[in-house]
């Protein structure tokens, strides 16, 4: 009788050897990615939002290995069903750097009745070089100030590291790296290009100030320039 309760408990709790494919070929896969991008990966550590959305990804899927299984259900149904999260992790978090959107914005001009030519020209209140945290970025952030006072944030030869859910951000305070006290301004609209995004007119902007690109779906600075 024991050795019946012993086995019992062994079919109960092993997994069958087939129910492994897909969590492997994944987390070969991830392994691959993070290989090609160890920026993305330190960010992913530093993350708790991004473990924890790994962490429930890979028990879903060997919690589905575990149980279909167990319900007379074959390799192929299993494996497809494993599939549904692994794909989801995807989609999620390594399609947006693969996909590469170039947007180019006129510079600047403020908006009113009179001709453009006969406005004043707008001025740059200051500039800086974007710098990358733990992606690859490139080009300059710049406050720009418009003859009727509006004043508008211009990212110029843009080029950083395409990833998910990225916003502009202007914080209070020199070598910002998180968005805390800051006013959001737009969602990226490219990760390549020149770009201007408009500051609020009841945003106070005194300097210095950070220019942030952040990582709203895993709470990550993706890039910085610190405005003095």
């Amino acid at each position: 009788m024991q050795t019946t309760k012993a086995e019992f408990a062994r079919r109960l709790t092993a997994m069958p050897r087939s129910s492994f494919v897909v969590p492997g070929v994944a987390a070969l896969g991830a392994a691959i990615f993070f290989a090609w991008k160890p920026g993305v990966a330190v960010s992913a550590i530093a993350s708790p939002r991004a473990l924890l959305f790994a962490v429930a990804i890979g028990v879903l899927t060997i919690a589905l290995g575990w149980l279909l299984p167990r319900l007379g259900r074959g390799f192929p149904l299993t494996a497809a069903a494993q599939s549904v999260p692994v794909i989801l992790a995807f989609v999620v978090t390594v399609l947006p750097v693969l996909h590469t959107v170039t947007v180019n914005d006129a510079f600047p001009r403020a908006l009113g009745p009179a001709p453009a030519a006969a406005a004043p020209s707008p001025v740059t209140v200051s500039r800086a070089a974007l710098a990358g945290i733990h992606h690859r970025a490139s080009g300059t952030a710049a406050l720009i100030q418009l003859a009727d006072g509006s004043r508008v944030i211009r990212l110029e030869t843009l080029d950083v590291e395409p990833g998910p859910d990225y916003f502009v951000f202007v914080v209070p305070g020199a070598e910002r790296s998180d968005p805390d006290g800051g006013t959001r301004l737009n969602r990226l609209r490219g990760s390549k290009g020149n770009q201007n995004y408009p500051v609020p007119a009841d945003v106070q902007l005194g300097r210095p100030v950070t220019v942030l690109i952040w990582c709203r779906a895993f709470t990550v600075p993706v890039a910085a320039a610190t405005l003095r």
